[in-house]
């Protein structure tokens, strides 16, 4: 019984001093509207580039989450606004389009692009807005469309942590 106590307290403890050092460091709170399409249909969740994404921005010590299937169709407007009244520092939009195109039987080639903007949700003002793509051609058979958009979010993370960082 004691022994579990000591867990949980060790445990406990290693929660806090995370959470302390996040905040120490200066951790963003990012809450981020993703939408992605493959050949113009949406992509149901998880986002692969969305999911890339955040784990690239929670790397770089970020609070990071996502607004979920609300985000795709609320207004820009009502989008900083529910991020202001969750105290939240920064609302990134994301969309990703995919195209795919079969060049064998188990072999398709996936080109993925994406816009991305990051805006202060107090101010409304636009930090960073940019574009950024990918393409798995020369590694069909072992990169995915799922894949290639994990490793466009992770691409995109790192822009968007150094703009949060200036």
């Amino acid at each position: 019984m004691l022994r579990r106590k000591r867990i949980a307290l060790v445990s406990l403890l290693s929660v806090l001093m995370g959470a302390l050092f996040i905040t120490a460091v200066g951790a963003e709170t990012v809450m981020i509207v993703g939408h992605e399409t493959v050949d113009g249909t949406p992509v149901e969740p998880p986002l692969p580039a969305v999911e890339g994404l955040t784990s690239g921005l929670f790397a770089a010590g970020h609070v990071v989450f996502e607004a979920g299937k609300v985000g795709v169709s609320a207004r820009m407007e009502d989008l900083e606004e529910i991020a202001r009244e969750g105290k939240v520092d920064w609302l990134l939009q994301i969309n990703v389009v995919y195209k795919q195109t079969k060049l064998q039987q188990n072999v398709t080639r996936v080109v993925c692009s994406a816009t991305f903007s990051l805006v202060n949700a107090e101010s409304g003002s636009t930090s960073l807005s940019d574009k950024a793509s990918a393409t798995n051609e020369g590694r069909e058979k072992s990169t995915d469309r799922a894949a290639l958009g994990a490793e466009l979010g992770r691409l995109i993370s790192t822009k968007v942590a150094k703009a949060l960082a200036s």
